[in-house]
C-alpha cells in the first residue's frame, strides 16, 4: 500500500529519531517499509554542530544501507526531544541536547538540499502509530510514551495537534499532587522510569527479601543502575516491592490519561516507551483498569488503550511519514 498517491514509486524518505543519547535513522520506501538503517550515538556533549553533522552522516549511511542513490531522497523528517516550533522549524529548548532556539530544519535543508520537516519526538511517534502502527487509520489518538520521562503526542481530526504555543501533549508535567514534595508532584515524577527507580531505591532497605537486591548486584560491574529490564524481571517474579511500585505508577498514569480523555473525548490511546515495552501487557492492563475507574462519562470506558506495535521505530517512522 502506497503511503501517498502523490509519492513517487521509486522515492524514499528518511526519518530521524534524535535522542539525547542515541539517534535512529531509517530509510522508508513508498510502501512504508524500512529499507535501510543507521543507529549511532548522538554525542550531545560535543556540541550542536557535531550532532548535526552526525545526523547528516547517518542519513548518508542509511541510504547506503538501503542501496538507494541520493537522488531518490524526497525529504527528511526529524523528531527532536524538545518543544518544537513546527512552522519555523525551530528546536525551542532541548535540555538533553543543550540546545535552545536552534533552527534545525533550515540548517539541515541547506546541508541536504531537500525538504526537511521537524517536530517533537513524541508527536512523531504518535503520528507513526496513527499512520503505520497500532492505531493505523484512527483520526484521534493520544500517545503516551513512558521512559526516562513521560511524553505525549496528540492526533486530532487526522492531524498532529501542537497548539498555538507548540507545547500540546506535555502530560508528564501535569500535576497529580499539588501539595506534594518537590520531585513527587507530577506525572513524570511518579510514573516515569526515573520516578519508579527513585521509589524503589527509597523503599528497598525496607524489603530485605526483594529480588531487586540480587538483580541490582548483578549489574554492579556495569552501572549499578535499575533499568526498565531490571524492573520488568522483578515484576515478572511477583516481587512484592516491584509489584507495589509499578502498580501504583500504572494506576496514577491511568488517572492522568483518564483526565485527558475526559476533556477531549478521545477514543484511542497508545502506550509506548521503554517502560511499556519492558513491562508489557500486565502494565498496560493496570493502566487500563485505573483509566476505566476514573474516566467520565462511562461511555468513555470503551476507549481503546493499546501498546505500541512500532516500539523503537515509532519515532523514526513517524518522522518519515511527517515529511512523506
Amino acid at each position: 500500500m502506497r503511503i501517498s498517491k502523490d509519492f513517487p514509486k521509486d522515492g524514499v524518505v528518511v526519518g530521524v529519531d534524535l535522542g539525547g543519547t542515541n539517534m535512529q535513522i531509517g530509510v522508508v520506501n513508498a510502501e512504508g517499509r524500512v529499507v535501510g538503517r543507521c543507529k549511532r550515538k548522538t554525542k550531545a556533549h560535543e556540541g550542536r554542530d557535531t550532532v548535526i553533522d552526525r545526523v547528516v552522516e547517518g542519513i548518508a549511511r542509511a541510504l547506503e544501507d538501503a542501496r538507494t542513490p541520493r537522488e531518490r531522497l524526497v525529504g527528511v523528517g526529524v523528531g527532536a526531544p524538545s518543544a518544537v516550533d513546527f512552522d519555523k522549524g525551530l528546536v525551542i529548548k532541548a535540555g538533553n541536547l543543550g540546545w535552545e532556539n536552534v533552527p534545525l530544519r533550515d540548517i539541515l535543508q541547506k546541508k541536504l538540499a531537500c525538504r526537511v520537516a521537524l517536530d517533537n519526538d513524541v508527536n512523531v511517534a504518535a503520528w507513526g502509530e496513527a499512520q503505520l502502527g497500532a492505531v493505523r487509520g484512527r483520526t484521534d489518538v493520544l500517545a503516551v510514551w513512558v521512559g526516562t520521562g513521560v511524553g505525549s503526542g496528540l492526533v486530532l481530526n487526522g492531524s498532529v495537534w501542537r497548539g498555538p504555543r507548540h507545547t500540546a501533549g506535555e502530560i508528564g508535567h501535569v500535576v497529580l499532587f499539588p501539595g506534594g514534595q518537590p520531585g513527587m508532584m507530577t506525572v513524570e515524577d511518579v510514573c516515569s522510569r526515573t520516578g519508579i527507580v527513585n521509589a524503589l531505591r527509597r523503599l528497598l532497605p525496607m524489603y530485605p527479601e526483594s529480588a531487586l537486591h540480587k538483580l541490582v548486584a548483578e549489574k554492579a560491574d556495569e552501572t549499578g543502575s535499575i533499568g526498565s529490564s531490571t524492573i520488568a524481571r522483578a515484576y515478572e517474579k511477583d516481587d512484592e516491592l516491584a509489584t507495589k511500585v509499578v502498580n501504583k505508577s500504572a494506576e496514577l498514569l491511568g488517572v492522568a490519561i483518564a483526565n485527558i480523555v475526559t476533556m477531549l473525548s478521545i477514543d484511542c490511546v497508545v502506550l509506548g516507551g521503554g517502560v511499556t515495552e519492558a513491562l508489557g501487557e500486565p502494565y498496560v492492563g493496570r493502566v487500563r483498569k485505573s483509566f476505566e475507574r476514573t474516566v467520565f462519562p462511562s461511555i468513555l470506558r470503551k476507549t481503546d488503550i493499546v501498546a505500541s506495535t512500532l516500539n523503537d521505530d515509532a519515532g523514526m517512522l513517524g518522522a518519515a511519514m511527517l515529511v512523506a
